[in-house]
This record gives C-alpha cells, structure tokens and sequence, in this order.
C-alpha cells in the first residue's frame, strides 16, 4: 500500500505554502465562494498543531522547499557536516514529518526518517487546520451551513449591510430560514433581516440515501453524501444525519469522480506520491497522508495536514478532510479496523459513498 499511486491529492502549491491566494469567480452555478482561500499557518516553531491532547496534533509537519534545486537528505548528521554524498534528493511538491532537530557544527538540521537528515532551513513547518464539523443527537430541522469567507450580512437580498447583525467569519455555522433567486444569485436568509449571496456558504440539507444502496443499509445502515457542488460531506446511520462537515474535492482538471461506491480500503497512515510518474500530476511526494478511505481505485477520503482549504475545491481528485474529521470518518466507517489497515469483505463490507 504504500506505494499507491493516488491520483489524486491537492494542489496546494509551493506558491500556497508562500502564501499566496486563490480568487474564484462569483455565479451561481459554481460552488467556488468569492473569497480567496485562506492561507496556511504557517509556524517557524516546533509546534506541529494546536494545543491539545489529541495526538492526531503531536507530528510536526514540513513543507521542503525545494525551490528552483533539488534538496539533498543525508543518512547521518555527520554526512550532512561533511556535505557527503546525500542518499536521495528532494524535488517537486514534497511534505515531510519532522521527527527532531539539532545543531551539525553551525548548521541546523532535521531528521525526517530513522536515516535521513536535512537542512532544517529547507523545511517551513505547518500547523495543521484545527477545524471540525459537527456531530448531531437528531437530524437538523432544516438545512445548515458553514460560513466560507468572513462577511456582512444584508437587510435584504443584494441590498444595504445591516449594521445591527453579527459578523460571521469563516467557519461559523448558521441555520438557512429561506432563499430567493435574484437576477442569477441565490441568496439565503440566515437570520432576522439577514441575508448573503450562496458564494458565502457550504450547505448541508438532510436527505434519504439514494437509489443503488441496499434496503437494510438505507434503513438502518451507514452511508456518506458528498456534495460537490456545495464542498460538504455528511454521514448517516439510516435515515438519521449523524455527523457534518466541508471537504476540499479535486479542481477542474483533476475533479473527483461521481457515482455511488463503498469503502474498499482503509489505511491509518501512508505516503502518496505520484509513483507512476505522470507528467499531468507533476512530482509530487506526501508523507504519512492519515485516516486513508478508499472507495473507488486510487480516489480516497483522508486527511490533509497541509491545506485549510476546506469548503474549497483543492485537490487532484480526491476527497480532503480535516484531520479532525478525517479521524471522525475513519472509525466510524466501515470495513471495522483494529489497525493500520482493513481491506472489505462480506463479512466486513465497506460503508457505502455516494459522491454528486
């Protein structure tokens, strides 16, 4: 498994890890919000996350920055003093794991693998986005949605600002009361004489599962939504929505496919990288990708410490998480996993995908 060819992943450029933005066009038939992406905590501490006690937080993760050169890693300290010959090179899009730092003379460095050491100047660490969806007792009487960008709500659909109501910023969730199409905006009532454009929202409305999954599992079983229009997956236990969230789906070039499947594969952890060396996917290199659920060949659910894109599309095909949810949706899903890896069976069938 580890050497998966995931076709997949994310585009999250060297250019994004600078910090550089996104913009989306505004219409009402795309999904993609008129605000850019937010751009990635980047950290120069040795904090891999937030601070808490889940242990998803406690890896310290690293974009290389490779540059316009390859970067050289080393199977000792002393090599890396010596400038002896490296073991490998980095190049491309690549993340690494820290797994500690210390002083080779005047240099500092990294170790990234029980043999491999770099120039700890080469790596810019990333604190992974500590957003979460939300997990519900009984399904929402009505749809719901996540905010997408900070903004202002109006008195009236694309009228004045209401200068009385809350600003919600990115990640708030609010409850939808009533939409009306004006010109070809949809816009959403979200409050008393409050109202936004759909370009602020990622909504998620309760539904039945769909043709094509068996009756016991429509009645009683676990299934999954992704809607990739709105950039939001939800998961059910029957007729019942028992968890919410956004996702990052693949862009328009890589989109993420559509159809109803089930879970194939489960891995807690492993690299992606483009092993087969397709020039359309570019050099690309991702360790210890976590919470791994495949449901269709090289196309997976599974987190992504490297991006707070979430709500946006942002990948090369497959479906990203946040690692909190990510961890979510890997024990709650099915084929049951007592470890690294769980592959379905009719004992152990798969819990069920529907992507659209």
């Amino acid at each position: 498994m580890n050497t998966v060819n995931v076709k997949w992943i994310v585009l999250l450029s060297a250019a994004l890890a600078a910090g550089a933005l996104t913009l989306f066009a505004q219409n009402s038939t795309a999904r993609a919000a008129s605000a850019p992406q937010p751009q990635p905590h980047i950290s120069t501490s040795t904090a891999g996350g937030p601070t808490d006690n889940d242990p998803i937080f406690t890896k310290v993760y690293a974009f290389v920055d490779t540059g316009s050169s390859k970067v050289p890693v080393y199977a000792t300290p002393d090599d890396l003093a010596k400038n002896a010959a490296p073991v490998r090179e980095m190049e491309g899009y690549e993340w690494v794991t820290v797994i500690s730092r210390t002083q080779a003379g005047d240099v500092q460095i990294a170790q990234i693998k029980s043999n491999e050491w770099v120039h700890a100047d080469k790596l810019v660490l990333y604190r992974p986005s500590a957003f979460q969806g939300r997990s519900f007792d009984q399904t929402p009487a009505g749809p719901i949605a996540w905010v997408l960008a900070d903004f202002t709500s109006l008195l009236e659909p694309d009228g004045d600002e209401n200068p009385d109501a809350p600003k919600y910023k990115r990640y708030d969730v609010v409850k939808i009361y009533e939409k009306a199409l004006v010109g070809d905006t949809m816009w959403y009532r979200i409050g008393d004489n409050q109202w936004c454009r759909q370009q602020r929202l990622a909504i998620v409305s309760p539904r039945n599962a769909p043709p094509g999954i068996s009756t016991n599992d429509r009645l009683h079983g676990k299934w999954i939504s992704v809607n990739l229009f709105e950039q939001t997956i939800a998961a059910y236990e029957g007729d019942k929505l028992v968890y919410a969230s956004l996702v990052s789906s693949g862009l328009p070039k890589w989109e993420t496919v559509k159809g109803l499947f089930q879970v194939r594969i489960k891995s807690k952890s492993q690299p992606m990288y483009n092993a087969a060396g397709d020039p359309d996917l570019g050099q690309y290199h991702l360790e210890e990708v976590p919470f791994n659920m495949f449901f269709y060949t090289d196309y997976a659910l599974h987190g992504a410490y490297w991006h707070d894109g979430f709500g946006y599309p942002h990948s090369r095909g497959c479906v990203n998480l946040s690692l909190r949810d990510a961890k979510w949706l890997f024990n709650w899903t099915q084929p049951n996993s007592g470890g690294n890896y769980a592959v379905a069976d009719d004992a152990n069938p798969g819990t069920w995908v529907w992507v659209h």
